[in-house]
């Protein structure tokens, strides 16, 4: 009786996780120019830990630039409000990073993944000087209004989020990658900009026939939310098992005493 067997590894290593760093533009969504979307640019690095051919948790930073102004707006009472602001951040987040199909570096079959991500941040301002609405009344002085209420701030400048992120990675070589990959943040704050949709700014001005009051407001879109695209590279990594982890020209003393025993025989 005879029986044939074959087998035959589909890798010979192992993907424990990946470094990789990215560049790209943000936008921000809230009540200042609610319907223009101004990019920014940002930028970060992460580091991935892989648990298997498909999942792994991701931890990211990134640095962010947001701000708007309601004079480029289409809306006329948003312009005539005149609102603008412009802050940096700092964002540190943990994501679930799941991979939709098998992904294995230095493989050609398995070289091309989408993947989707999902988490937990946090937002705190950098110390770069920040600007708003707490900053108006130096550039509203020249304008002649006699008084201004503003809005009460919140004291708190840091910004609890949930990311969402959808992206597209390819394999170039065994140890390097490149990706694509978009992210839209849910902010649990309404204050990004620094203006609340339940808080109003009061203008009152003297003018030739009286006196104008000019009550000014939040465009009631809710919470302020973040959407950013980015790209960049990776470098996977990796241990290999078998004999592929002998360099090129060099051979294991097993291998050369059976093939010295060859040579004599």
């Amino acid at each position: 009786m005879t029986h044939i067997a074959q087998a035959q590894h589909l890798q010979l290593l192992e993907n424990r996780g990946e470094f990789g760093i990215f560049a790209g533009q943000s936008s921000y969504r809230g009540d200042i120019a609610p319907d223009i979307f101004k990019f920014n640019n940002n930028f970060g690095a992460y580091y991935k830990k892989q648990y298997n051919d498909y999942a792994g948790f991701r931890l990211n930073y990134e640095q962010i630039q947001s701000g708007n102004n309601d004079t480029v707006s289409s809306n006329r009472y948003v312009r005539r409000r005149g609102f603008f602001f412009s802050r940096n951040f700092h964002d540190v987040s943990l994501t679930g990073e799941f991979y939709f199909t098998r992904f294995l570096p230095g493989n050609k079959a398995y070289r091309f993944t989408p993947y989707l991500g999902i988490g937990a941040g946090y937002l705190f301002e950098s110390n770069a000087s920040s600007f708003g609405i707490d900053s108006l009344s130096s550039i509203l002085r020249p304008l002649n209004i006699d008084s201004v209420v503003f809005p009460n701030l919140s004291a708190s400048k840091g910004i609890f989020h949930f990311p969402v992120q959808i992206g597209f990675k390819y394999n170039l070589t065994r140890r390097w990658n490149v990706f694509a990959e978009a992210m839209y943040r849910f902010a649990l704050s309404d204050e990004l900009d620094f203006f609340s949709d339940g808080q109003l700014l009061v203008h009152t001005q003297k003018v030739a026939t009286g006196t104008s009051v000019y009550n000014y407001q939040g465009s009631r879109s809710g919470k302020d939310q973040f959407f950013s695209v980015k790209g960049g590279i990776s470098y996977n990594l990796i241990k290999i098992y078998g004999e592929e982890k002998f360099k090129p020209g060099k051979r294991s003393k097993l291998s050369s005493r059976k093939a010295q025993e060859s040579s004599e025989n």
